[in-house]
């Protein structure tokens, strides 16, 4: 039975990006529907910790295979914003992200870097679009790499955003992401 409503709950949400690091820490809510061989969904927040001079953030999502719900797990996942948009068109911006989580490949650890860009500035378009490449170790696989290529777009509608994104869960996902 809780399978099933895990299931129900990783699809009747609106469909955002997985908790891979995002490179602009922001308070958010998000929910995504995927596919990689199988359709699937996640859930999750992020917050923003309150370190002073830092733009660090701190994610927590659940996933499932929709016809596999065995296969369901969960990451935990942190950023450290380095070099915020400093002065290149389009403004770039620098970061380390780290997950960690449980899931049909066992325990892993991933640490990497975050590359970003807020497209407003150079294309006066209210999106970002960023980059995670991170290298780890999974306990049932040995070495394992995690990654997420992320396009963001803001609504009109105050604090949503849309989010088209490939990662190493799903090579295609399709999110919704809701700012408190």
């Amino acid at each position: 039975m809780l399978r099933h409503v895990l299931c129900f709950l990783c699809l009747a949400l609106p469909a955002s990006a997985l908790a891979v690091p995002s490179i602009f820490p922001e308070n958010a809510a998000f929910a995504t529907v995927g596919y990689n061989g199988d359709v699937g969904g996640a859930v999750g927040l992020e917050v923003v910790l309150p370190i002073r001079y830092l733009d660090v953030s701190l994610g927590l999502e659940a996933y499932a295979p929709v016809t596999n719900v065995s296969e369901a797990g969960f990451r935990l996942s942190g950023t450290a914003l380095i070099f915020p948009a400093f002065g290149t068109t389009p403004p770039l911006a620098l970061g380390l992200g780290a997950d960690t989580g449980y899931g049909p490949d066992g325990v892993s650890l991933h640490a990497g870097p975050l590359i970003g860009t807020d497209l407003l500035f150079s294309l006066r378009l209210p999106m970002t679009a960023s980059l995670y490449l991170a290298p780890g170790y999974a306990s049932r696989e040995g070495f394992s790499l995690a990654w997420a290529a992320q396009l963001r777009y803001y609504l009109d509608v105050e604090g949503v955003a849309i989010e088209l994104s490939s990662t190493d869960l799903f090579s295609l996902g399709l999110g919704v992401r809701v700012l408190f």
